[in-house]
């Protein structure tokens, strides 16, 4: 018995030997060939196993007068990706005003003028944003944010609204766990017909899109491996690149990544429908009528029409930003469902809501107001207390997006230096 324990014992200890070894050799080569799908490799040389629902390690560096701050991917087991509670009833959600925004900045889809309110509501309130390092970008991969510029008077963060990536876990790394989670999208062909025209303007020239001659529309549709080579582009599939959707036209991928946007997003709003919108945004965050006033920001309404196309070149167009369409359709049908299960009389509350923008954009387009001390006054109603607009507002609603961003980051001490 003695010999037979003594046996086992050496060879459970010569097991332990060898898996150690193993292991050592594992952790001194790096992951496998195979792996290489499932890794991220950091500036040290070690390898982190990545998962979707990963959290991050946050990093303090000092460059000249910036505060930096830099996340990376922790080294963590697999874990089952937590998403934020957007079933819970929406009568406890409506008790208190939602303060932290997470909101995805689409590019071309009415999203400065989303921006401007989120700014607005912010300003009132003391709350914090997160700012980086670009004067107006948060991130431009889905892997990593830009350098963050630490606020100097405040502690942790309540909005981002800034351009950039979608990654929950970046996103939520940053913001509290009671987040809601917003964004906009648009018509496919109105944002590629949108972002041709703005990036043509000699301010604002992209070169892909300057450098053609013609009818820039009809040849980045017909021509794209000549025009429009990349996967992404401001003009190709740009809503999905910012919703952080992978490069693949793989249809079982594509539905995987909505369903999982789907569980993020508490509401996803219409350009089309921005009125309608509003009002259902303003009731899932328990806002005030007078927190979702706006003036349409950043428009550029000159340039080429649809009327520059062919039939033929729209049904192309469906081919060739076909994630941008699964985009579209999929929070299309999704809005349409959440506005009609609220109460019935939420189309009453959307026509007072035309109302009040009319009146609204008459007063402020007057510019007689600015001096006269004049008043908009918006009288009590079924969904509203009584409130007044000065002419002051009308500015803050019409503040150019990187004049805002500036005194925000004055008020929270994250200036951008040098």
């Amino acid at each position: 018995m003695p010999r037979k324990m003594c046996g086992r014992i050496m060879k459970i200890s010569g097991c332990i030997v060898l898996v150690a070894i193993a292991t050592t050799v594992t952790v001194l080569m790096g992951p496998t060939k195979t792996e290489y799908a499932a890794v991220v490799r950091q500036i040290d040389g070690s390898y982190l196993k990545y998962s979707g629902s990963n959290k991050f390690n946050v990093t303090m560096e000092t460059t000249g007068h910036h505060k930096l701050q830099i996340s990376t991917f922790e080294r963590s087991e697999t874990r089952v990706k937590t998403y934020p509670d957007n079933t819970n009833n929406q009568q406890q959600q409506r008790k208190q005003e939602v303060r932290h925004i997470g909101f995805l900045k689409v590019h071309k889809a009415a999203s400065s003028t989303m921006q401007n309110m989120f700014f607005r509501f912010g300003l009132k309130r003391n709350l914090t944003y997160v700012f980086t390092v670009h004067p107006n970008y948060f991130s431009r991969t889905a892997q990593r944010h830009l350098p963050l510029v630490k606020p100097r008077y405040r502690k942790g963060y309540d909005i981002i609204c800034n351009h950039g990536v979608f990654n929950y876990d970046i996103y939520s790394s940053l913001l509290p766990k009671d987040t809601v989670y917003l964004a906009i999208v648009r018509d496919p062909l109105a944002v590629f017909i949108s972002a041709v025209n703005y990036y043509s303007q000699k301010s604002q020239q992209i070169y892909y899109i300057a450098r053609i001659r013609g009818n820039r529309l009809q040849k980045l549709i017909q021509k794209p491996e000549v025009y429009d080579r990349e996967f992404f582009s401001y003009t190709k599939n740009v809503m999905a690149r910012d919703f952080g959707f992978p490069e693949t036209n793989d249809q079982s991928r594509i539905e995987a990544k909505l369903k999982e946007l789907d569980q993020v997003f508490k509401l996803v709003l219409l350009v089309e429908h921005i009125e309608e919108s509003l009002i259902l945004m303003k009731r899932y965050l328990n806002w005030k009528l007078k927190d979702i006033l706006f003036l349409s920001n950043n428009v550029y309404g000159k340039g080429q029409t649809g009327a520059d196309l062919t039939l033929a070149d729209t049904e192309k167009f469906k081919i060739r930003n076909k994630l941008d369409y699964a985009v579209y359709n999929f929070f299309y049908k999704k809005f349409w469902d959440q506005y009609n299960s609220e109460t019935d009389d939420i189309n009453s509350e959307v026509k007072h809501f035309k109302s009040v923008l009319f009146d609204l954009n008459t007063f402020c387009n007057n510019k007689a107001h600015e001096n006269d001390g004049s008043v908009l006054t918006v009288n009590e109603s079924k969904w509203t207390e009584q409130f007044t607009v000065i002419f002051e507002d009308c500015k803050y609603m019409n503040k150019d997006e990187l004049e805002f961003i500036k005194l925000l980051r004055q008020k929270q001490g994250s200036e951008l230096r040098g």
